[in-house]
Formats: structure tokens, sequence, C-alpha cells
């Protein structure tokens, strides 16, 4: 074999073991609380980006702008894939207001990304890694959140290459 296919089919493999890894991330992540009973309205929908914990300490992967949408009900929100297709590789998160404890707004530096993207942090009571809904609405999100007895600080805080804290 030539060492430019050797090459090819190195890093044919090395794409398929990250993207079985967010699979499997995605999977662990995806929380399926049940937010909203059927009667609850609807109040708001964003769209944006997520990021979210890998498994065994690999770290975090974000979902980029637009990809994911969250759904605010009268009861709870929900953040998952816009498009059904998307679903494997970004996971569905769920929660109820009175289960979030605190919701903070996240920013990623200008050393990080050239746009310094911003979000809101949301940490569950019972504590397990935080997600990071990225939308350029994020000030909007932290006033509706509030307004449902949700704890906000609204100090930016930067997120860590490594983790979601």
């Amino acid at each position: 074999m030539s060492f430019s296919l050797l090459l090819a089919l190195g890093a044919l493999a090395l794409i398929a073991v990250a993207a079985a890894l967010v699979v499997f991330g995605a999977r662990r992540a995806t929380r399926d609380g049940v937010p909203a009973e059927p009667e609850a309205e609807l109040i708001a929908r964003f769209f944006g980006g997520l990021r979210w914990s890998l498994p065994a300490g690999f770290g975090t992967t974000n979902a980029p702008p637009v990809l994911v949408g969250l759904e605010m009900y009268s009861s709870g929100l929900r953040i998952g894939a816009r498009w059904t297709w998307l679903s494997p590789f970004v996971p569905t998160w769920q929660a109820r207001f009175e289960e979030i404890g605190i919701a903070e707004h996240a920013r990623r530096g200008l050393r990080v990304s050239k746009r310094g993207s911003q979000g809101v942090r949301i940490r569950l009571s019972a504590g397990g890694a935080p997600v990071i809904f990225w939308t350029s609405s994020w000030s909007g999100l932290l006033d509706l959140l509030e307004e449902r007895g949700v704890e906000v600080a609204r100090r930016p805080t930067s997120t860590r290459f490594w983790s979601n804290d």
C-alpha cells in the first residue's frame, strides 16, 4: 500500500472515532426529564448552539449556532436538535424550572473564538455537568428564566477550554 492510502485510511479512522465519541457523548448528555405537561403553553423559542460534556473526561463539544433550539414552556424548557437528522449528534436536554439551580451568563472569550460567543449556562440543583446554550438572545433568555423563579447570574463568566464549569 502506498503511504497516501495509509494516510487516508488513518484519517477516515480518526473521523469515525470522533463521530462515535460525539454520538456517545450526546446520548450520555441527554436528559429525559419531562418539562411540559400536555397542556403546557409554549412561551418562547430560541435558536443557537449547545455545549455539553463528553464522557470519561474527554472534555466538551459544541453544536454550532442555529443547529439547536431551546423551547420554553410554562413549566420548563427543552433543548435539542432543530432537525431530526441531527438528533444522534445533539443531546436532548429537558428540565422543569424548579430543577434548575442557576442560569448564568456564559462567555467564550476572544482567545478561543473570533466572535466571542455568549450564552446561558444552566446548572441543575441536583448537580451534574451543566450545559451551555449559545445564543445572541442570552439576555432575553435570562429575563424569561428569572420571571419563572430561576436564580440568575448576569455577571459574565468565561468558559474553560476543557469543561463547562
